[in-house]
């Protein structure tokens, strides 16, 4: 069940990875680019109207076909080796272990809450690639693959490092197939937009207006791999809980004022944060006012309150719950 769910969500996140924002608006112009056409042509020649007009147009369709393939093949020999080279690294620095899997787990539930509020504007960054002159064979189409696969890669980071912190677990034959499941899952969707094009724009067009719901559901799951990852071995896992929770709780005791003001300039900050990542990213002040943003930076500025007060003790409850005593 765990290689069945490890291997779902490889397909799932590539899915995704192609409905990000960097990628799935630019799909036509990159296909106009692979068959050297123009984006008008390549629509005629897939389906739209519904004619096939004439045999030139059907060359263009077999030709967008062929190179995506190519294309796809390129970026997922790029992914597939950061799978091995990550695999391997992660192995000779103990990659395997649960100290491991624990911060990786972190890492990716970060990635996760940045996907849905981004706050951390350095990962949606990329270098595309300006060419001089239009891929001219499968061979170029490959090349032409290969490149973008690396100037995807800052563009679709957290999902992709989600798969390579996933893969640096396993062998390295399971993070070489980790990666092909991830690029199948970006790969099949690019596919079928070179044979359907034209037919499937007005559904290009509707999933365009829909690509903030895409992000949501994107760091969710992101969430959801960075908690399996940390929940791999449950006894471990549990001892380490109570250790952690009585080492919280001799804190609390010794000072518990000091605890509950860092813990409210904590919650304050993490206000800031998320009332101001919309500004901070570039998007303006409508994306810093939406009611999700308002909501959670409201409840870390009364949160911080509580604490300040007295009326709650964050360190007391984490503890009390790592202990199983409850809240």
């Amino acid at each position: 069940m765990t290689v069945v769910f490890e291997f779902l969500t490889a397909a799932v996140a590539g899915l995704l990875s192609f409905l990000s924002p960097c990628v799935f608006p630019l799909i036509p112009s990159y296909l106009a680019m692979l068959t050297g056409t123009s984006v008008k042509t390549l629509k005629e020649s897939t389906g739209e109207g519904g004619l096939q007009v004439d045999e030139s147009l059907r060359l263009v369709r077999r030709k967008a076909l062929l190179r995506s393939i190519a294309f796809s093949l390129g970026f997922t020999t790029v992914f597939v080796l950061l799978g091995l080279i990550f695999s391997q690294a992660s192995a000779m620095i103990g990659g395997s272990g649960r100290t491991w899997a624990i911060i990786a787990g972190l890492v990716i539930i970060i990635l996760g809450l940045d996907t849905i509020f981004d706050f951390i504007s350095f990962l949606r960054m990329e270098k595309r690639i300006q060419l001089q002159k239009r891929p001219q064979g499968y061979v170029s189409a490959f090349l032409f693959g290969s490149a973008f696969g690396a100037g995807w890669s800052p563009c679709v980071g957290p999902m992709l490092a989600s798969i390579l912190f996933m893969a640096g677990s396993g062998s390295l034959v399971k993070a070489g197939l980790l990666l092909a499941t991830y690029s199948l899952g970006l790969a099949v969707p690019f596919i079928l937009a070179s044979l359907f094009l034209g037919s499937l724009q007005g559904l290009m067009q509707k999933l365009k207006e829909h690509l903030g719901t895409v992000k949501l559901i994107s760091g969710l799951i992101l969430i959801s791999i960075g908690l399996y990852m940390m929940l791999g071995d449950l006894r471990q896992l549990s001892a380490l809980f109570t250790r952690l929770g009585y080492t919280l709780q001799s804190s609390a005791e010794a000072q518990l004022q000091l605890f509950q003001i860092g813990t409210a300039v904590l919650y304050a900050l993490l206000a800031l944060i998320i009332l101001f990542a919309g500004k901070w990213s570039g998007k303006g002040a409508k994306n810093s006012r939406s009611p999700l943003k308002v909501v959670l930076t409201i409840l870390f500025l009364l949160l911080a309150i509580l604490e300040l007060t007295g009326t709650i003790s964050t360190i007391r409850l984490i503890s009390g719950w790592l202990l199983f005593q409850g809240l």
